[in-house]
């Protein structure tokens, strides 16, 4: 089964999650589609206030890449900066393509926050045509838990 993950990261913990699910994920030929701000932490606050504005021509590349076409399965993972995914969510979903009845799974990665997020998630996704199986929320106010991603993880690779 092909497999992409999707994921949007500021700070490094949503890349950290996505990469431990991919992992556990042994039967399966996954690749990525990163969306990662970097540089210093002032630089990468500054490039996240743009993209939280719907300026998104700081990942335009990535963004002309997204296609669900060829993969059986989506991932997509988001931080959580309070309830709702970030605006790029969106923007994502739409790049993907045709949904209809594409498996999906979704993620977010949160310090406090964050509980309602997965189903807002899920929400678009379905409402795009996709069948999302899966749903999980990894918190941690400093540390996210790896190991739970990778049980995750695991879980997907058993049940496909």
């Amino acid at each position: 089964m092909k497999i992409l993950i999707v994921y949007y990261t500021q700070t490094g913990r949503t890349k950290k999650i996505s990469e431990a699910i991919a992992s556990s994920l042994i039967n399966h030929d996954v690749d990525f589609i990163r969306f990662e701000l970097m540089g210093k932490f002032s630089e990468r606050f500054k490039m996240s206030g743009s993209i939280r504005m719907g300026d998104y021509s700081l990942i335009e590349k990535e963004l002309n890449s997204l296609s669900s076409a060829e993969f059986d399965l989506v991932i997509i993972g988001m931080p959580t900066h309070g309830g709702p995914p970030p605006k790029i969510f969106n923007e994502i979903v739409v790049q993907m393509g045709d949904l209809n009845g594409k498996k999906a799974i979704v993620f977010n990665t949160a310090r406090i926050t964050g509980r309602n997020t997965t189903d807002l998630m899920a929400a678009k996704l379905t409402e795009a045509g996709a069948n999302v199986i899966g749903k999980k929320r990894f918190r941690g106010l400093f540390r996210l838990g790896i190991s739970d991603a990778v049980r995750f993880g695991n879980e997907i690779d058993q049940n496909l």
